[in-house]
């Protein structure tokens, strides 16, 4: 599959999907900036259609297929904003979607995908036995496969927030991006270094799933060994050969790693102190600046929220618990 973009195509991809998104706010908080001694400006991505940026690669990628796609039934996987966005893309273009989800994607994100009435099939215990099997699906010739990632028309739809960011604050001196599979970083990172490659664009991975991390190390897409994570959507491998590996390999500056406790800890931070809800897989981007705070000093630093359908059980784990009950 190509890597070869230009920004001429992102640019495109935005007039092709402008009028089903939101342009989300950039917010400079004074309370964290004073707090971490930096200027730091928030990318509320959870406040997009769906509730994540994930809606930008699917429109991109439904949108510029339509017509070869109208007899086909959209075939994908995820564990969970993805398919949010292609239940709801395709309910929008009026196709029709098999989604599968493995057993431990959440039950919140199950029942909301369920909702837009597509053809939803559990399978598999994680991620990448889920992955494995919508892959044999994909053969049969009536589906039409849309990869969560690897997938050049999904990474343009994702690069239309890196124009955003850019366009909103080109002074930035960091931009810190959630990693799973790649393809929002793959195509925030694009843009950045085509445009102003003084930014640096780093990645954050939770070391339960450090399968970006690892890979980039090895220098070749490896598979690593997975624990549960409370960041479930960066959870899982990375197909082999998928070319989100040579966009990270290219553009980005590096990857960072966060705990467990990190995340947890980030989102009652931002709960309290910003009044704002975030899933795992977004809150890793405050985890990072808190735990990497040297590399971030008074510098101008952007965290992307890129989601905030946090599930009501991890809500119950992370704020009430009795060891994190505020009086």
């Amino acid at each position: 599959m190509s890597t070869h973009i230009s920004l001429w195509d992102v640019f495109y991809t935005r007039e092709l999907i402008k009028k089903f998104i939101r342009v989300t706010p950039i917010h400079c908080s004074s309370i964290l900036s004073s707090k971490y001694n930096a200027s730091i400006y928030l990318k509320l991505e959870n406040q997009q259609v769906t509730g994540s940026f994930k809606i930008r690669g699917a429109l991109s990628k439904l949108i510029r297929n339509l017509n070869k796609i109208r007899d086909k039934e959209i075939l994908t996987v995820s564990m969970g904003n993805h398919a949010l966005a292609i239940a709801y893309a395709s309910k929008l273009l009026g196709l029709k979607a098999k989604i599968i989800m493995p057993r431990n994607a959440t039950s919140f994100k199950k029942q909301r995908v369920k909702a837009y009435g597509v053809n939803l099939e559990i399978h598999g215990d994680n991620y990448d036995e889920a992955e494995a099997y919508a892959l044999n699906l994909s053969r049969d010739e009536k589906y039409y496969f849309v990869s969560p990632y690897n997938d050049i028309d999904i990474i343009l739809g994702q690069a239309t927030l890196g124009l955003e960011i850019i366009e909103q604050n080109p002074y930035l001196d960091a931009i810190i991006v959630p990693v799973g599979g790649g393809g929002l970083i793959s195509g925030i990172s694009f843009v950045i270094k085509n445009i102003s490659p003084r930014i640096n664009v780093i990645g954050v991975q939770s070391e339960a799933s450090p399968a970006m991390y690892e890979s980039i190390r090895a220098g070749r897409i490896i598979n690593v060994s997975l624990k549960p994570s409370i960041a479930e959507g960066l959870h899982g491998n990375i197909e082999h050969g998928s070319i989100t590996f040579d966009f990270v390999k290219k553009y980005i500056d590096e990857i960072l790693l966060v705990s467990e406790e990190d995340i947890k800890e980030s989102i009652r931070e931002l709960y309290y102190e910003e009044g704002i809800l975030l899933e795992g897989a977004a809150a890793v981007t405050l985890a990072a600046l808190k735990r990497y705070i040297r590399k971030f000093r008074d510098k101008r630093v952007c965290l992307v929220f890129s989601g905030g359908n946090i599930d009501p059980e991890h809500m119950l784990e992370i704020f009430y618990s009795e060891k994190n009950t505020r009086a």
